[in-house]
């Protein structure tokens, strides 16, 4: 009976674990995490139910008088923006909380979320390269600025490709797919009989690129007393600002100075 009991337990870390996993690579803050985890566990009714989680790991204890301790720990390197997972998560953290999954059933479906594959890479692609152009719109530029703009969104695709397959350091492909949109821009603008502006074509070109949701999750993870995960999530997003402002300075750079081996 024990044994039983304590593999009932394992499972209950384990589904708890999971949910923990797939919400932090999916862009949620860490103390949701931390709520939505201590949740699943507290439904064994034990003593102790802690979690600990950061912006790259998460650890976990379940303890009580009556079992031996089970403690785990979990690096998540890859974090993306996926709230459309998040929301399942909590929906099935609801569901085995109320009573209405089972312990067996949550983790089935939180292997088959994290399983499942939301959007093909095409249709993600194409959304990339229309949002480049789009948001050129919304700065006021013109309709060739936005056709521009969207040239430079299949530069991201393609940095994107390279960037599965190669698995470089993420802030080495911002720079260089930003060396690149910016020498490509400069070029737009020196094209003869066309008048283009660059800040407009660069601004739109790179918002997908933009640490938006590590800004706003750093600032939430702040306000709830979490400042360690609140300082590294900051941390995150000046990193990845300043890969992309060195790679528009040097691809700015590079196309005044291949323009002037031209003339």
């Amino acid at each position: 009976m024990k044994g039983n009991y304590a593999m009932n337990f394992k499972l209950l870390v384990d589904t708890a674990m999971l949910a923990g996993e797939i919400m932090l690579s999916g862009g949620a803050e860490t103390f949701r995490v931390e709520d939505t985890m201590t949740r699943i566990l507290k439904t064994s009714c034990l003593e102790r139910c802690d979690v600990f989680v950061v912006s790259t790991g998460i650890v976990l204890t379940l303890d009580d008088s009556t079992i031996d301790a089970i403690s785990m720990v979990r690096r998540v390197e890859e974090r993306s923006t996926n709230l459309g997972n998040i929301s399942v998560v909590n929906d099935i953290s609801r569901k085995l909380c109320n009573g209405v999954l089972s312990v067996e059933e949550a983790y089935d479906s939180l292997r088959e979320l994290r399983n499942q594959k939301r959007y093909p890479n095409w249709l993600i692609y194409i959304c990339l390269i229309i949002t480049t152009a789009a948001s050129a719109v919304i700065l006021g530029s013109s309709a060739l600025e936005c056709m521009f703009a969207g040239i430079n969104g299949i530069l991201i695709v393609l940095s994107e490709m390279l960037y599965k397959k190669v698995r470089i350091n993420r802030f080495v492909n911002n720079m260089f797919v930003c060396g690149f949109i910016a020498f490509a821009t400069g070029l737009f603008h020196s094209i003869p009989g066309i008048k283009v502006q660059i800040e407009p074509i660069i601004a739109g070109s790179i918002m997908p690129l933009l640490p938006g949701v590590a800004i706003t999750n750093a600032i939430r993870d702040t306000l709830q007393g979490d400042y360690m995960s609140g300082a590294a999530r900051v941390i995150e997003a000046f990193v990845i600002a300043a890969s992309l402002a060195v790679g528009i300075g040097v691809g700015l750079s590079f196309s005044q100075m291949f323009l002037r081996l031209l003339a």
